[in-house]
């Protein structure tokens, strides 16, 4: 477990750098999964823009809160597909059938991002990298675990 202090959110540049290194060197035979907890306004979907930006994301990043889902094409990356997932919505875990979640796991090459992640705990696989956002005044920390949360 890795905690971070940061006392600004561009601070996440650095966290993001050190977790893509991370799982670019993790050869795997299935999307990479990050699982993102935290208060409204911890920095979960900030943490996402910031990835899709160092991912080469030229679109408008925003919180898929009402889509449930959206995903961005990548190139020149070792990813090719970025899924941006928000799970706040999400009432019964079968929800995330009908988004084809399972196929989405399988897809080798995609990194998913799953904010409010613990409302489909049950479904995310056992090597997912949980990331805990919380913000106590102006200072946040960021938690990284590895595995089951």
């Amino acid at each position: 477990m890795n905690e971070i202090d940061i006392s600004d959110i561009s601070e996440l540049e650095t966290v993001v750098a050190a977790i893509l290194q991370e799982v670019t060197h993790t050869p795997k035979e299935s999307a990479c999964v990050i699982a993102l907890h935290g208060d409204l306004g911890a920095g979960k979907t900030t943490f996402t823009q910031t990835l899709a930006q160092a991912l080469g994301v030229q679109e408008d990043v925003t919180s898929p809160t009402f889509v449930i889902m959206k995903g961005y094409e990548l190139t020149d990356q070792p990813f090719s597909k970025l899924i941006h997932i928000d799970a706040y919505r999400i009432e019964e875990i079968d929800e995330m059938r009908v988004l084809g979640f399972e196929t989405l796991l399988q897809e080798k090459g995609s990194i998913i991002c799953i904010e409010w992640a613990e409302n489909i705990e049950a479904l995310l696989p056992e090597d997912t990298l949980h990331i805990h956002f919380s913000l106590q005044g102006n200072k946040r920390s960021v938690t990284i675990t590895h595995g089951t949360n």
